[in-house]
């Protein structure tokens, strides 16, 4: 197995002799997504390791969720769904797109091209059929009159409620990678599993939800045999169980006399103590919970950033059929209302909030995926499609189906699924956006660590006059700490996650980067630190 030492270690470098000789900084990592990943795995393949991944659900992955259902009407017997991140956007360059290439995740397709699919997810030569609410087929060159149905699909593609929440001037800061986009057939999570499979088991803890980052604390110190050293406590993996193994990490002592910067205080009343904190929890949790999420409060700059730039809700439908009712030529079916002509509303009534699914798409090839139906919703409608159970979305899908192809005789679906990421409460959104109001400015400050060096200003009601003793939550007040002061430690809470990254927002490879990004700021800290004391 690999270890999690750098293999780079050696006497002359003065980050290696650094960590071996003057103890391992102890680096907390919240949210074992892609970005949480590709953080905790820089940061031991250069030798930290001290590392703990924290994640709030029952599995890695984040906003990655592949499923694999079993298809009795696929030739291969299954077939994987994705949930959540689906395409791997542009080859040249893509972190995500080497790493699947390099591990035989690509597939050859019949034209020679070294690919995992097609963005389209559909036949190649296929058509698509624009069709109106009382069953009539738009002609081709009318339908390219059709902006509002282009700026429904775009609000799906930029997960805003619609495009006049996005902000123009900041979209164009969104980078393109050069060449085409890819699906991996075997899932997306295989991408995860991949960061993964070089992190010791231990360091990971699943089912483990934090309540609170409690940083600044400068001089104060944890007390009490209710907080755990790393290292020494009750881990939720045991070595060897999946991932790689390895020794753990042993106390070193340091704990009892130690004065963390920063205590991160979990659901279940555990605290842990660290150096440092990474946090990669999604802009949409930040939007929910940050003035309970951080003591002392964010600075108002920050605050302010994560106001102004937006996350939205795009879900997923997938419908199984016994047989398929449409042509062989078909690779979609467009809806278009006809009575939605002259209307300037932006939102749907609750009741009617399958109007805001702008078509179906035919997964393709019928040998993987069997015969199923991929629809997308976005904005407020999805949030109301959430709250009703699967008979019910089921069954408008196929009323949608019958009106609009003219075809009383489609039947129910035989399956349907479908994802939940807005009111998914350790998500509560699927990607995020610039927003009108917002631009490229507030990513790098929704990214800059703290403590600020240069201000130390807090947003209103967040005053930084708040004292280590009185910041644990009630549930938690028994584990107490030491009110002392001292000199401020830098880099102590870093933000990692795809809403950070100023040019990939809203997608994996920008997760990714901006998860080596925060842990490549911790190793040239630690490396210039060792280096200035040599």
């Amino acid at each position: 197995m690999q270890s999690c030492e750098s293999s780079g270690d050696s006497a002359d470098d003065p980050l290696s002799r650094g960590l071996r000789r003057r103890g391992q900084p102890r680096v907390v990592v919240i949210g074992a997504g892609l970005a949480g990943l590709a953080a905790a795995k820089a940061l031991l393949e250069q030798g930290f390791t001290d590392v703990t991944v924290l994640e709030a659900s029952s599995c890695i992955g984040g906003r990655v969720q592949s499923v694999k259902l079993g298809l009795l009407l696929s030739p291969s017997g299954h077939a994987t769904f994705e949930l959540g991140a689906t395409w791997i956007h542009g080859s040249h360059g893509n972190p995500i797109y080497h790493l699947a290439e390099a591990n035989g995740l690509l597939e050859e397709t019949t034209d020679g091209e070294r690919s995992v699919g097609r963005i389209s997810l559909y036949s190649k030569n296929g058509v698509a059929c624009y069709l109106t609410n009382r069953g009539c087929r738009i002609p081709k060159d009318v339908v390219e009159e059709f902006s509002d149905l282009y700026n429904e699909v775009e609000s799906c593609e930029s997960s805003s409620h619609s495009m006049d929440e996005v902000s123009l001037s900041a979209f164009g800061e969104w980078t393109e990678i050069p060449g085409a986009h890819h699906i991996i057939p075997s899932g997306f999570m295989r991408v995860v599993e991949l960061l993964a499979e070089g992190i010791p088991t231990h360091v990971i803890q699943l089912g483990k939800p934090v309540r609170c980052v409690h940083w600044d604390q400068a001089s104060a110190r944890p007390r009490g045999p209710e907080i755990e050293p790393r290292g020494e406590g009750d881990h939720n993996h045991d070595a060897g169980e999946g991932g790689q193994g390895g020794e753990e990490p042993r106390g070193d002592g340091r704990d009892e006399d130690k004065q963390w910067p920063v205590l991160v205080e979990c659901e279940d009343c555990e605290v842990i103590p660290a150096d440092h904190v990474i946090v990669t929890v999604s802009l949409g949790v930040l939007k929910r919970q940050y003035t309970s999420f951080f003591r002392p409060g964010l600075p108002a700059e920050k605050v302010a950033a994560i106001h102004r730039l937006g996350i939205g809700t795009t879900d997923k439908i997938f419908l199984e059929f016994e047989e398929p009712f449409w042509g062989p030529e078909c690779n979609s079916l467009q809806f278009v209302w006809e009575d939605e002509a002259e209307s300037r509303t932006l939102t749907y009534p609750p009741e009617l909030w399958y109007r805001k699914i702008c078509g179906f798409d035919v997964l393709y090839p019928p040998e993987r995926y069997g015969h199923v139906l991929s629809g997308w919703i976005c904005g407020e409608e999805a949030l109301v499609m959430e709250k009703c159970d699967d008979e019910a979305v089921a069954e408008i899908c196929t009323e949608m189906l019958r009106q609009f192809t003219g075809n009383p005789n489609i039947p129910k679906p035989r399956r349907i699924l479908r994802s939940a990421w807005g009111s998914n409460p350790y998500f509560r959104g699927s990607y995020s956006y610039t927003q009108v109001g917002s631009s490229g400015a507030d990513v790098e400050k929704l990214a800059k660590p703290l403590p600020y060096t240069e201000s130390s200003k807090m947003a209103q009601g967040n005053s930084s006059k708040q004292r280590p003793g009185h910041l644990l939550s009630s549930k938690c007040s028994e584990q107490s700490l030491d009110p002392n002061r001292g000199s401020i430690k830098p880099m102590q809470v870093l933000f990692s996650g795809e809403a950070t990254h100023r040019k990939y927002y809203s997608t994996t490879h920008g997760a990714l980067l901006s998860g080596q990004r925060e842990a490549a700021r911790l190793i040239e800290m630690y490396r210039d630190l060792f280096q200035q004391g040599t």
